[in-house]
């Protein structure tokens, strides 16, 4: 299996920028996950309601080929629900298709389910969950935010993270877990209530992924659709 993280990352990421929205995710979630093709289980990461992707670029002059030597530098960060089923199953089916699980003996499934069923079944009852990964056409950029992301605390991120909706401004950060899986990044956990009442319902139009960090100017922002989460009247989240 560490053979196989590296290639993860590269699939995961390296697509993410090239892919078309292919169908209809609401047709695609609702299937048994183990049938996703890679294609649609990478959809879901990328380009679905419980996945946002936020670009930031600026230029540097006189270090690359443009028309006065600059460079243009793309930063992405790619913010995802973890707490939500479709975006467990989707890092599930990518792990399944890199091992060639349909051509597996049914022994050795047996050993994969019990491989990715620890991700599958998180318990998140009680809270939302949000990972952050990062991509950047520089490396020492690359490196530097990744550094970053390992070296903090819940404690030095709370009050650099915020999960916001209309009804509950700026929620406050539960727990921060440094990335040890590239693919998946680095995990931001908020309570699901706030004294009893859900920190985001069906009512709720959008709610706000806000994280001061190192390559986002001012700072990172990705804005969820709640109405594109509800999938056969139950919200995913």
């Amino acid at each position: 299996m560490k053979r196989v993280l590296p290639i993860l990352i590269v699939i995961i990421l390296a697509l993410a920028t090239s892919m078309t929205v292919m169908g209809n995710i609401a047709r695609v979630v609702q299937a048994p996950f183990s049938d996703w093709t890679l294609e649609e289980a990478v959809e879901v990461l990328n380009k679905s309601p419980w996945a946002r992707q936020e670009t930031y670029s600026r230029v540097l002059g006189g270090v690359g080929s443009g028309l006065q030597g600059e460079k243009e530098i793309y930063n992405t960060f790619f913010v995802r629900l973890l707490s939500a089923p479709p975006i467990r199953k989707a890092f599930a089916r990518v792990k399944q298709i890199q091992i060639g699980y349909d051509s597996l003996p049914e022994s050795r499934r047996v050993q994969v389910d019990r491989q990715i069923a620890r991700g599958l079944n998180l318990n998140v009852q009680d809270w939302i969950v949000v990972t952050v990964s990062f991509r950047s056409n520089n490396p020492n950029q690359q490196a530097s935010v990744q550094q970053f992301l390992e070296q903090q605390t819940t404690e030095t991120v709370k009050n650099r993270a915020y999960l916001s909706t209309t009804r509950f401004p700026k929620l406050e950060l539960v727990a921060y877990y440094p990335p040890r899986e590239q693919s998946v990044g680095a995990k931001f956990v908020f309570p699901r209530q706030i004294n009893g009442v859900p920190a985001v319902s069906p009512k709720d139009g959008t709610f706000v992924f806000e994280f001061d960090v190192p390559g986002a100017s001012p700072q990172l922002t990705a804005t969820f659709s709640v109405s594109k989460m509800i999938v056969d009247g139950e919200l995913l989240l």
